[in-house]
């Protein structure tokens, strides 16, 4: 059973007092449907538990999360926006672009979706191999098992590997073995960046980048503000009080809107519970009205 959020509340009503008085948005959450340890609705609880108007579910490379989130968003009234954080590579590094409001069920967007979650399936099974290689036992059948709905990554190996003891935490995993550089570790399939922001409009939607690496230059940020790109993450877990600084006066020039989000993942990662880190209403109507094409 997953550890919930500290702001996690039993049931409406229950231990822990009132509900906050309504505001802001977190726009990058994840859920047990890829890398998160909390399902769907015990992120809308936190959600509605951190006194946000809105929340946007952003997994890996899929949507599946939204339906079942979406009975429980309406109970605590907590507007829950289409999202998803889609792998990508631009001038031969990997960024993550964050797709909002779009259909869900677009053809061309879906179709992306299934052929990174099917690069996954096969990743994660060679990683399973290096693992084995180098002397560890891997059930990739007791991990499907065991988060019967994600899309498999890393962290469900180290998960794995914590669990059965075989090394002495999920940071012990990724150190010694499955960490970028680690003999373990293989590339995560990727799409092409302008492809991706590309299939977001298509699809009605938005596109923004998620976490911008320290050293992503302007005018890096400006060719995908070229390519449709139209807000970029400018707080955030990662998100330095320098780099935050730059990314604020940057977005106005390029006209792109300024968003944020906690990334959440798990309650075992200080400084990320959903809400630690918002969108202002301004600011999401903005999106709203970008993806609406206003």
């Amino acid at each position: 059973m997953p550890r919930l959020p500290s702001n996690v509340p039993a049931k409406p009503g229950g231990p822990g007092g009132s509900l906050r008085p309504r505001a802001g948005a977190d726009l990058h959450v994840h859920t047990t449907h890829s890398d998160g340890a909390c399902s769907p609705c015990e992120v809308v609880v936190a959600a509605a538990r951190a006194g946000l108007n809105a929340l946007a579910i952003t997994d890996h490379d899929t949507v599946s999360a939204l339906a079942v989130a979406r009975p429980e968003a309406r109970h605590w009234n907590v507007e829950l926006i289409a999202g998803v954080e889609l792998t990508c590579q631009h001038r031969g590094r990997e960024l993550h672009i964050l797709g909002y409001f779009f259909r869900e069920d677009d053809p061309g967007l879906a179709a992306a979706m299934v052929e990174l979650r099917e690069g996954r399936a096969r990743r994660i099974e060679v990683m399973a191999e290096r693992l084995g290689a180098l002397g560890l036992r891997v059930d990739l059948d007791a991990i499907r098992r065991a988060f019967p709905r994600a899309v498999l990554g890393r962290r469900h190996l180290a998960e794995y590997l914590a669990r059965t003891g075989q090394v002495g935490g999920v940071r012990e995993a990724f150190a010694l073995h499955l960490g970028d550089g680690r003999p373990a570790c293989v590339e995560k399939p990727r799409l092409d960046a302008t492809s991706a922001i590309g299939l977001i409009a298509l699809a009605g939607g938005v596109a923004a980048l998620a976490h911008p690496p320290h050293d992503f230059g302007e005018s890096s940020i400006r060719g995908l503000a070229d390519s449709g790109l139209r807000a970029i993450e400018v707080d955030g877990p990662g998100c330095s009080s320098g780099l935050g600084r730059r990314l604020r006066a940057i977005a106005p020039r390029l006209g792109l809107i300024g968003i944020a989000g906690s990334d959440f993942h798990s309650a075992d990662r200080p400084g990320r519970r959903v809400g630690a880190f918002t969108t202002d209403s301004e600011a999401l109507a903005r999106l709203r009205a970008a993806a609406s094409g206003q």
